[in-house]
């Protein structure tokens, strides 16, 4: 990626967040919408084909399995109120291939059930149609038509969409409560025998059907950024949303087996209307038709919505690409993760198989929620101290309750399910290893190289100090604690112990008491400073890499190391080698070159103009507090430089100072002279601190010439620190040579 691209990423990327403009009433009504539809309206008809009478059974059996699954959610969806529902929960607690792998089937089964309902309000709309006009168009147009309907619904927003539930779901549910009511007195008891004729396998089939009919808590918790107070509401709305559909399915399912054969039932899309037809006249047929259109419109509207969700949380995230989770600039909502979940629902529209639709959207929930209620135990032992407002009771019996209900639940769906799941899932894990991974990886560098320049921006410290000198330990530990204690930030000591390559690390466990003792020493230093200190040993098989991969571990922004003076050619190549793997880090780090920084009086600031000597600038009221030093800031012009040439280098320095916020004060010099390093060694005296900006360029650059800081340091004995201020940028060539493995940002 280029690297101009990569900083405007880092330095421009606005936060994204959803307006929480859904309440009680609407998060509730939100899973009662996309229950109450499809699953009553027309599975029940098959539901009592498969079991008989015992339907009712079969509907009270999946809510009580359903109820351990929705308690995890309750938990999860309190404590983790982000948008994404079940596969945010799933990242959390299992994370990488998994997650995807639910997201993946969770998206898949909103997206077919959107089809599902969609076919169910065709079934409803049609006869309406041709009740009210006579004319009846084509199953697949209806369904067509309102999925096109509602997904423009959804890029308007979910105020709007809230608004358009609240009013189909209480209409709706009033309705089938009407409808209860006017047909309890037409059920004939004699209906009811045989109760159960296909047994025990008959019920249970009828359940792993009508599943989907318990599955809107799920919508609720995948709306969770926009709803209102989430960790209070969200576990609120999803119990009432199982039980207050789960009351209604059974007294439709009740009356419509008490008026009508089972057998006669199984065979209609639409089991309400005949029912009507025959107990209700005109007008009833009307009453239920209209119904049924507002349940299956509704239900529709919700899934369309969690299905968008659950897309953009995968792009969030990083497993789908970024124009997913792009919010329209004047709705805030999902508007292309809505086009993209909408071009697959309209094809799965023109199918028109709703029994193959329902089982294929079972399949991928129950596999979803399977990963949910293991992420709900994984959770339990990542983060013991997450707060959770909705805790769940008798963990984790209910999680494991849930996982073998849904289980069984499976087994009993038919063999070509399983073949399409599968090759769904397959479908997924192929596009996870060609796609996902890279690009997850990718977005997380970016993820984390955005907080560390907002870190270091707000100079939140935490400081890795890599000791292996005892002569340079003193040095090293003022340094960080003084930078520590200004800004109110934290050091970690570290002793990198170097083994051999192709020997396992495992190999270099011995006597650690050199170690053990420096890290000490340098506990004893920050104690003496009140700093917060951690201390740790790390073994690798290069000094480097191990000083990186524990800065990275640990999330450290800032590296304060020393460096001795390279004499020889080769040391000097070597120590190059180790500079360049070092810029890989991804924070400030700063070289301390000297053996004694006890007797500072003055503190000399090199001002350049690049940005790691303003670095240093913005540094050195630590140091100068530290010491209790005067401060003084030089800057190098040309020997034959005119008044004016200085006079404008003074307004230069003063604009540097400003660039850097330095507020205290000190003493200005401009320095005329041929070669910079000379001027600047010339100034340095017995007792003064020398800060300068690292000047190094290119790796070549690095490999053939000699920077200003270490021509500096080859003429003076004082004290140096020079700093180089962390910029997100591509290697070059000659580092990819030399450094050779790339050290990735986790």
């Amino acid at each position: 990626m280029d690297k101009n691209k990569i900083a405007v990423i880092l330095s421009t990327e606005a936060e994204i967040k959803f307006s929480r403009e859904l309440g009680l009433l609407e998060a509730t009504t939100l899973g009662v919408g996309a229950m109450i539809g499809a699953g009553i309206f027309i599975l029940s008809g098959m539901a009592a084909g498969i079991a008989g009478p015992a339907a009712i059974v079969s509907y009270v059996l999946c809510g009580m399995m359903t109820l351990f699954t929705a308690l995890s959610y309750s938990e999860l969806s309190s404590s983790i109120p982000l948008a994404g529902g079940g596969y945010t929960f799933v990242h959390q607690g299992l994370g990488g291939y998994i997650a995807f792998l639910c997201g993946w089937a969770l998206i898949f089964g909103s997206v077919v059930a959107c089809a599902l309902y969609a076919l169910g309000f065709a079934e409803h709309f049609n006869p309406l149609l041709n009740l009210v006009i006579k004319i009846s168009p084509h199953i697949k147009f209806s369904a067509f038509a309102i999925a096109l309907l509602l997904l423009l619904v959804n890029i308007k927003g979910t105020k709007e969409s809230g608004k358009t539930q609240n009013f189909f779901t209480i209409t709706k549910v009033a309705m089938l409560i009407i409808f209860i009511g006017l047909c309890i007195p037409h059920v004939k008891v004699g209906n009811f025998k045989p109760f159960a004729p296909f047994g025990l396998t008959g019920i249970i089939s009828a359940t792993a059907l009508i599943y989907i009919s318990f599955f809107g808590f799920e919508l609720i918790s995948s709306a969770s950024e926009e709803i209102r107070k989430p960790k209070k509401t969200v576990p609120k709305a999803i119990l009432l949303s199982l039980f207050i559909p789960m009351l209604i399915y059974v007294g439709v399912v009740l009356v419509s087996v008490g008026i009508l054969d089972y057998q006669i039932l199984g065979t209609s899309a639409a089991p309400l209307v005949l029912i009507a037809g025959k107990v209700l006249g005109s007008y009833g047929l009307l009453f239920v038709l209209i119904a049924g259109l507002l349940a299956t419109i509704s239900a529709l509207n919700a899934t369309v919505l969690a299905a968008a969700r659950q897309t953009y949380a995968m792009g969030r995230d990083g497993y789908l690409p970024s124009k997913i989770f792009r919010l329209h600039p004047k709705f805030k909502t999902p508007y292309t993760a809505v086009a993209a979940v909408g071009v697959v629902i309209l094809l799965f529209t023109l199918s028109g198989e709703v029994e193959f639709v329902a089982h294929l959207a079972n399949f991928c929930y129950l596999f979803a929620l399977i990963l949910v209620n293991l992420s709900v135990i994984m959770m339990r032992k990542k983060e013991p101290r997450l707060k959770r407002p909705f805790k769940l009771p008798w963990h984790p019996i209910i999680p494991l309750l849930a996982i073998a209900c849904n289980v069984l639940i499976l087994a009993f769906m038919r063999p070509q399910t399983y073949l399409l799941g599968a090759g769904w899932l397959g479908l997924g894990s192929l596009v996870y290893l060609v796609y996902s991974k890279e690009q997850k990886e990718t977005v997380e560098k970016h993820r984390r190289l955005k907080e560390i320049l907002q870190r270091q921006e707000r100079k939140e410290y935490k400081i890795l100090v890599p000791v292996a000198n005892p002569g340079t330990l003193g040095m090293l530990m003022m340094t960080a604690c003084a930078i520590a204690k200004k800004f109110d930030g934290e050091v970690i000591g570290l002793s990198v112990v170097e083994v051999p390559h192709r020997t396992p690390l495992r190999k270099g466990l011995a006597d650690f008491s050199q170690q053990r003792l420096l890290l000490s020493r340098a506990e004893n230093i920050a104690r003496q400073e009140r700093v917060k200190f951690d201390k740790l040993i790390k073994l690798s098989h290069r000094l480097s890499y191990g000083i990186l991969e524990t800065a990275e571990e640990e999330d450290c922004n800032f590296i304060i190391m020393g460096r001795s003076k390279p004499e020889k050619t080769l040391e000097k190549i070597l120590t190059t080698v180790m500079d360049i793997v070092l810029k890989e880090a991804p924070c400030n780090v700063a070289i301390v070159c000297g053996e004694k920084m006890d007797q500072v009086k003055r503190i000399i600031i090199t001002a350049t103009d690049n940005v790691n000597s303003q670095l240093a600038a913005e540094l050195s009221p630590a140091l100068v507090e530290k010491f209790k030093a005067d401060l003084l800031l030089v800057h190098a012009i040309p020997k034959d430089s005119g008044l004016e040439e200085e006079t404008q280098a003074k307004a230069w320095i003063d604009s540097f100072t400003e660039r850097a916020n330095l507020k205290v004060r000190g003493e200005r010099k401009i320095l005329k002279a041929e070669k910079p390093a000379e001027a600047i060694a010339g100034q340095i005296q017995e007792g003064d601190l020398l800060l300068m900006g690292e000047s190094k360029g290119g790796t070549l650059e690095q490999l053939l010439f000699t920077s200003v800081p270490e021509e500096v340091e080859e003429q003076i004995s004082q004290p140096i620190i020079v700093f180089k201020k962390f910029q997100p940028r591509e290697r070059s060539w000659p580092e990819r040579i030399i450094a050779g493995k790339k050290i990735r940002i986790k």
